[in-house]
């Protein structure tokens, strides 16, 4: 290529070198796009519709000679091409950063079958169609290539589009839009290695050199996985690598793909690799995830998808060409349809999922494109004409399955909202999704402990978030705007005025720490907000990432001497709207790490924890979260039930052991005649699957008021290092006269004892609200 275009200089008098050109071209793209995405968008639909609309209507714009001359220059193409090629290895790395490989390890049997389904019922139906569109549009050559074209092309699923639809959609979350990415991907990925075998196997050539970049690739594995652990030891005190060490990782990724494309071998799916086995947590890992994904995001892929938009042009089609373009998409929806919905079938998946994820995994484009213009030496049949009814067959089938799948979904809201927000009914064999909020790394170390504990041993699917909360201060001593700040929304030279160091180092380490000993990644959000707006923040957050409960620090902490220091009314009152508002299930922690209960991982030490069940709700929401640390080897649970004294209850036979030395603690209470039944039925299942098995201990206290509650409080405060319990409880006997010195109402009568520091309670404490219109709205999935 001449150095002038690469230097971007004009050539004789033109005005614009074909590189400005193309920058200019992704402007009005940007621009267009956000256009359509205004009008669009209160009608549900995703941005890569409105991003291939303002390609579109770019597209037509060329028809104008003017634009046509400043758009297409002479070698453009090839500026088209190469750009076009770094866009797609910047997404295709990140979404195997992305990728959620836990869900893909659990879900892996489905996502085979599902992709197996589109592309068995894609190629029977395009052998007979095969036929028809060779003798109507009269093509000759190599009918192979034709045909494995036809089915990569149009039977592909362009993940980039289907990812960034379900984020759009706020579906990256739920089962059924991971679900959709796991597949779309397979797909892709399953139809990049057909065709490269099928061009491979009639270059005659080609398997050597695919052999050669493959062990390639995994020695840029190794590389980045050393890299990705040697790295971070540099500059132990630094949060992020610096912008040097993170173009090294990108260039190794450039060189690899380069030298691939240079063989006419397509790289998309080595690079994708790259990212996918690419070391999970760490410094290194947040440090890619914090560059990439913003520019990523809102920069190259509307771009890339504005591209595809571009490349649609009609104008030298007949109306012979227009026949076989409308059979072409509705065949390739009906083949997708009819593959989905089989395999939906086999693996008994809810039936309002069939529609949605057949239409959303007929969007295409992106390898369809790449595909479509490589190797045309081996494509005899190849016409300016057959380009532009694939590329045409893409743009259309695209639009059409992203419209058809925003109407579904908004036909079908409830559906497919969040449901599981409690816990009383959510099974310990799915994925519990939690989200911890800390505005500091003493709030941080006491919650992700709280992680670990829920985590134990158990195969079951653990998916915790740590939402970092940073308060946007009114007033800052420093002229800077926040994008200049650091991390912590701090002056990088004054550091943090209040602890004297710098807190997101130090919660990252927290929780690297926590990821090498269990082997779970914790998920991090930052938030960055005025107080006064902080609990919509987590609101917000607790909806779009779909968890089941929300863990809040109580605005108190413990000091080195065991007394407690309030660190402010502002995070009081946060916790009290959040409680309010959230439309999930609640637990404010209160942490007295030094004398209550502390870090699991990394130690071998037991802790005894107490689940406090008086009756109502949050108490059983509270036994219900004890479920998940029953697993773990480093618990050892009790359960103490207070009963009103005189309530008439009969003992029947059933022993409680405990799980180390099998010592009866005493016999069940079966026939309750209590008024609340829902209470009794849940105490009693919980007691036939666990205490009975000797997994936990049962005790039960007779008390008559709250002032017996309140003894029996103190005389286990310090036998226990952690009590869960719920808030509230109503009218309740056993608990009448002890709100009348109640400090902290948010916590509930016995949630404010118990984190009194005027009390002789040395524990910590975990306060459970349940969310109060989850049993109203669940509906068994």
């Amino acid at each position: 290529m001449d150095p002038k275009m690469l230097l971007c200089l004009p050539e004789g008098d033109a005005l614009f070198n074909p590189l400005n050109t193309m920058f200019i071209q992704m402007a009005c793209i940007l621009v267009f796009s956000q256009f359509f995405y205004i009008f669009l968008k209160p009608c549900g639909q995703a941005g890569p519709v409105a991003q291939i609309l303002a390609g579109i209507v770019l597209s037509l714009l060329t028809i104008i000679k003017t634009v046509h001359d400043f758009f297409l220059q002479k070698d453009s193409a090839s500026y088209y091409i190469f750009f076009s090629f770094l866009l797609r290895t910047c997404f295709m790395f990140l979404i195997g950063l992305e990728l959620d490989l836990d869900f893909m390890k659990r879900n892996l049997k489905n996502s085979i079958v599902i992709t197996l389904g589109s592309l068995v019922s894609c190629a029977i139906i395009w052998i007979p169609f095969l036929w028809f569109i060779v003798r109507f549009l009269h093509l000759k050559g190599d009918f192979l290539t034709l045909y494995v074209a036809f089915l990569v092309t149009l039977s592909n699923t362009a993940s980039p589009v289907v990812i960034r639809s379900i984020i759009d959609w706020k579906l990256h979350t739920s089962e059924i839009g991971r679900l959709a990415i796991s597949c779309g991907l397979f797909i892709e990925v399953t139809n990049i290695f057909i065709y490269t075998m099928v061009i491979a196997y009639i270059s005659g050539k080609m398997m050597g050199d695919i052999f050669a970049y493959t062990c390639a690739t995994v020695v840029i594995i190794f590389i980045n996985r050393f890299l990705a652990s040697w790295l971070p030891k540099r500059s132990p005190k630094e949060k992020y690598l610096s912008k040097a060490e993170t173009l090294a990782f990108f260039i190794l990724i450039l060189i690899i793909a380069l030298t691939i494309e240079s063989s006419n071998i397509n790289s998309t799916g080595f690079v994708f690799l790259i990212g996918l086995t690419f070391p999970r947590g760490g410094k290194t890992y947040r440090t890619l995830i914090n560059r990439l994904s913003y520019p990523i995001h809102e920069f190259v892929l509307p771009v890339y998808f504005g591209y595809i938009g571009f490349r649609f042009s009609v104008h030298s089609l007949t109306k012979r060409h227009f026949l076989a373009l409308g059979l072409t998409v509705a065949l390739s929806m009906v083949a997708k349809l009819l593959g989905v919905l089989c395999a939906c079938l086999y693996l008994k998946i809810p039936k309002k999922y069939w529609l949605f994820l057949s239409t959303i995994l007929s969007v295409k484009g992106h390898i369809g494109l790449v595909l479509l213009d490589s190797n045309l030496t081996y494509k005899k049949w190849f016409t300016p004409i057959i380009h532009d009814m694939f590329i045409a067959t893409l743009v259309i089938t695209t639009l059409l399955s992203g419209v058809i799948s925003s109407l579904l979904l908004r036909a079908q809201e409830k559906g497919f909202s969040h449901l599981k927000t409690s816990l009383e009914f959510h099974d310990t064999k799915e994925e519990l999704r939690v989200l911890t909020c800390v505005y500091g790394v003493r709030q941080a170390r006491g919650l992700i402990s709280l992680i670990s504990a829920l985590n134990g041993v158990s195969s079951s699917p653990f998916t915790p978030y740590l939402m970092h909360l940073i308060p946007l201060s009114k007033k800052r001593k420093t002229a800077l705007l926040y994008h200049e700040l650091d991390e912590d929304g701090l002056n990088s030279s004054g550091g943090d005025d209040e602890f004297g160091t710098n807190e997101g180092l130090e919660i990252n380490d927290s929780i690297d720490s926590f990821t090498r000993d269990r082997k779970v990644m914790i998920r991090q959000v930052k938030r960055v907000a005025l107080m006064k707006n902080m609990h919509e923040e987590i609101c917000n957050g607790s909806e779009d990432l779909r968890v089941s409960i929300v863990f809040l620090p109580f605005h108190k902490h413990q000091r080195i001497d065991g007394k407690t220091t309030n660190d402010g009314e502002v995070f009081r009152d946060m916790n009290r709207k959040v409680l309010k508002q959230a439309q999930c299930s609640i637990g404010i922690f209160v942490d007295r790490n030094i004398t209550g209960f502390h870090q699991l991982h990394g130690f071998d030490s037991v802790q005894h924890v107490a689940a406090l069940f008086f009756g109502g709700p949050d108490d059983r929401e509270a036994l219900s979260l004890c479920q998940w640390l029953i697993n773990n080897s480093q618990i050892h649970l009790t359960i103490i039930q207070f009963v009103a004294d005189g309530s008439g209850a009969e003992n029947l036979v059933g022993d409680a052991v405990t799980k180390e030395n099998n010592d009866v603690l005493m016999e069940i209470v079966g026939n309750d005649k209590t008024n609340d039944e829902t209470d009794r039925i849940f105490l009693e299942e919980f007691f036939n699957r666990y205490v009975t098995t000797g997994q936990v201990g049962f005790i039960e206290k007779r008390v008559s008021n709250g002032l017996q509650t309140l003894t029996i409080l103190r005389e286990i405060g310090e036998m226990y290092s952690l009590f869960v319990v719920g808030k509230n409880r109503g009218d309740c006997l056993m608990t009448s006269g002890m709100n009348d010195w109640e400090e902290c109402p948010e916590l509930g009568t016995v949630g404010d004892f118990l984190a009194s520091s005027n009390m002789d309670v040395n524990a910590s404490v975990l306060v459970v609200q349940r969310h109060r219109h989850s049993f109203d709205i669940f509906v068994d999935e």
